[in-house]
């Protein structure tokens, strides 16, 4: 089957991909558009997946956490793992100190992880909408500010309040 070129287009327009891989799905479904959305869905999809990258490493190394209870049970230590290896690569001695330790009063040492820890997608969400709360927050007292300005510059050329006071 011949593939057009407004098919290609089509395709582009509603799956983002290239001409060339616009092209290929069109070909592999013999030119069924319905079929080479979903394929190149799917495939969208898997790389979406897999491409967390930098935040995904950071969640889940934030959810290794440590945890050190001593004979009674009774918590001690529960930090995430990250923290403990950045201590013991500025502070080698005493996290070995710690472990040593720990290990000598007999106290239960275990790495886990955590799932309800320290998301960073969920860091940056709340970064984002905080400041876009101080930029709206921001913009208001800013209007309002030049609003009483303008306000003050009508009542100073008015000298009948004796009980204005002015500061400059």
């Amino acid at each position: 089957m011949k593939i057009t070129l407004e098919q290609i287009d089509e395709l582009r327009s509603r799956v983002n991909v290239s001409y060339e891989e616009a092209k290929k799905a069109l070909e592999k479904n013999d030119g069924d558009l319905i079929k080479s959305i979903i394929e190149l869905e799917k495939k969208k999809g898997k790389k979406n997946n897999n491409k967390e990258g930098v935040t995904g490493f950071a969640n889940k190394l934030l959810e290794l956490k440590l945890l050190v209870k001593n004979k009674n049970g009774n918590t001690l230590v529960n930090l995430p793992l990250v923290i403990i290896l950045l201590t013991f690569i500025m502070a080698f001695w005493i996290v070995i100190f710690g472990l040593l330790l720990a290990v000598a009063t007999s106290c239960k040492i275990k790495i886990y992880r955590d799932k309800n820890s320290i998301n960073v997608s969920g860091l940056k969400k709340n970064m984002q909408e905080t400041v876009e709360k101080i930029k709206e927050k921001s913009e208001i007292i800013i209007d309002n500010e030049d609003d009483l300005d303008s306000n003050n510059d009508s009542n100073v050329n008015n000298d009948s309040d004796e009980n204005e006071i002015i500061i400059e």
